[in-house]
Parts: structure tokens; C-alpha cells; sequence
């Protein structure tokens, strides 16, 4: 059957796209004939390419219980057009719509079959054949063969014969490969990706390095000699002020040396009490510097002031 026949065929049957109501179509009935008819004007005028391209417009927005049957026009355009991939692909497609329609069709339809058959058969043993099968993983994967639109595996194509350069998935794990494809060969591959990265490694965080002190302990250390040295004044005084009072209280009172005893007490005394000064002062100071410096000592310093009926308290965990 020659193609221009084929098609005087296909015209005659335009009107089946027209019988029932549309469903699901994007296309109105008048829309779809009037697209039709224009891409058979492209096809007479030898631009077959261009009425490919109508009608695949048909194929996608046509109401698909109807349009399938453009199927063929399409193969015996891209057949015109030198693309035979294309041209079989849609051969194929044909024949599988047939196959799947309920009843018996109509002898247009199944001459068309047929011929469809022809068709395919005489051009698939001078094509090359991708079968993209899915990968283990089930994950979704795009394969691009040569400047094609990429397609989610799995499926089949049909190429011209030559090398290829394919590239599976994007990005850091896309996996780019190529392929020689003889006459009637078919070759399989398994979509895959690379091995998704691993994590970089984490740096352990180093301790900070240890800080000097802000008070030297032998600073600390001499206050607090300095502070148990000073104790020994008013400890002396103390027994010197209590031995004084003893000899004055052996006097008696009437006696006028009875006065200067008291008197050289009550010196001794008083010297007693106000020598507690300097090593209150040194203790005060020493502990001061040491609660500083364990403060400073540490990152989160923990202390809390407790007040209660006998004064304040000062709280220091050192954990």
C-alpha cells in the first residue's frame, strides 16, 4: 500500500474521530477534524514533518477513545519525514490499539492493521533497539539518549544505528555511559545512579586549652601562711592580757597598786582585741582571691548567695 493511498484511507476515516461525544478530550469534534484536515494539507504539500506535528497535537488533546487511531497517520508521516525510529514507534503503537479495542472493527481499521504490520516489520530489522529496564533500587530514575527529552525508565526505544551517550539521573550521582548499536540489535541496560555520598566526617571538637589561673596559688598559699602566722599576735596578747588580770585580781583593791594592774589589763586588752584585725583582713583577702579564681576556673561558673538568719552564705559547686 503507498503511502498516498495510506493516507486517502486515513482522510476517509477522519469522520470516526467524529462519532461519539467527547469525554475526557481537550479538542472539540470540529476541533480535532479542522486539525486533521490541516495536517493532511502539510502531508500533500510534502511536509510531512509539519503534519507530524499537527498530529501529534490531535494524538495528546484528542478524546484518547477516539485519537489513538491517528496513530497510523502519524507512522506514515514520520515515515516520510526519514525518521524511522519515530515512524516505527508509532506503527507499534497502532497495532496495540487495535488489539486492545473490544469487538470486531471495521475493515478500514484492520486494513490499516495491517498494513501497519507491513510497515513496522520491514523497518525493524534496520533499527537499533535501548531497552531501559528499571533499576533495583525502585527508585525513580531519567534516561537521556543523546539530546532527547529525558524519560523515566523503564522503556524501549528504537534508534538509528551508531553510538550513543546516555546519562542516567542529574546531578553528583548521574551516571553517563555510551552505547553502539548495530542493524536489529537490541541492547539492554539498568538504570542506575552512583552511590549517593557519604557524609563528611565530623572534626571532634578539641577541649579549649587550659587557661592560667587568675591568682597564682602562691599567692593563695602565702595568704594563707601569712594569715595562720598572724594568728599567733592575738593568741599571744590573749594569754598575756589573761595572765595580767590573774595579778591584778591577787591585789587588793585598797592598795593603790591594785590601779596600775587593772590599768596595764585594760591596755593588754584592748591591743588583744584590735590585733584580730590583721589576720581578718588576710583571711578575708585570701579567701576572696581563691573564690575568684574558681570562679574564673570554670566555663559555666555555678554559685548562688543563700540568705539566712545568720547572714549570707556563698555557694561554690566545683563539679
Amino acid at each position: 500500500m503507498t503511502s498516498r493511498r495510506a493516507v486517502a484511507i486515513a482522510a476517509s476515516l477522519a469522520a470516526l474521530l467524529l462519532v461519539a461525544h467527547p469525554a475526557f478530550a481537550e479538542l472539540t469534534d470540529d476541533e480535532a477534524a479542522k486539525l486533521f484536515d490541516d495536517g493532511l494539507a502539510k502531508f500533500d504539500g510534502g511536509d510531512p514533518r509539519a503534519a507530524a506535528e499537527i498530529w501529534e497535537r490531535v494524538l495528546a488533546e484528542g478524546a484518547p477513545s477516539r485519537s489513538w487511531r491517528i496513530l497510523y497517520n502519524l507512522g506514515l508521516a514520520y515515515q516520510a519525514a526519514g525518521d524511522r525510529p519515530r515512524s516505527l514507534d508509532r506503527f507499534e503503537e497502532f497495532v496495540r490499539k487495535v488489539g486492545e479495542q473490544p469487538g470486531q472493527q471495521p475493515p478500514e481499521i484492520e486494513a490499516r492493521r495491517q498494513d501497519a504490520v507491513e510497515r513496522a516489520n520491514a523497518i525493524r530489522p534496520q533499527l537499533g533497539r535501548l531497552r531501559i529496564l528499571r533499576g533495583a533500587s525502585g527508585e525513580r530514575i531519567a534516561v537521556r539518549i543523546a539530546t532527547d527529552k529525558p524519560r523515566d525508565a523503564p522503556f524501549d526505544q528504537y534508534v538509528e544505528p551508531g553510538g550513543y551517550d546516555l546519562e542516567m539521573g542529574e546531578g553528583a550521582r548521574a551516571v553517563r555511559t555510551r552505547v553502539e548499536l548495530r542493524a536489529g540489535q537490541t541492547v539492554e541496560l539498568v538504570a542506575r545512579l552512583l552511590p549517593a555520598p557519604e557524609p563528611p566526617p565530623q572534626i571532634p571538637l578539641l577541649p579549649p586549652p587550659p587557661r592560667d589561673p587568675l591568682v597564682h596559688p602562691a599567692v593563695l598559699i602565702g595568704g594563707a601562711a601569712l594569715t595562720a602566722v598572724s594568728v599567733a599576735l592575738p593568741v599571744g596578747l590573749f594569754f598575756q592580757a589573761k595572765s595580767l588580770r590573774a595579778d591584778a585580781e591577787a591585789i587588793p583593791r585598797v592598795l593603790p597598786e591594785y590601779e596600775d594592774a587593772v590599768e596595764k589589763y585594760e591596755d593588754f586588752r584592748t591591743g588583744y582585741m584590735v590585733s584580730w584585725a590583721l589576720p581578718s583582713v588576710l583571711g578575708a583577702a585570701t579567701l576572696s582571691l581563691l573564690v575568684a579564681t574558681v570562679v574564673d576556673s570554670q566555663e559555666e561558673p555555678r554559685a548562688t548567695v543563700r540568705f539566712g538568719p545568720a547572714g549570707a552564705t556563698l555557694a561554690i559547686d566545683l563539679e
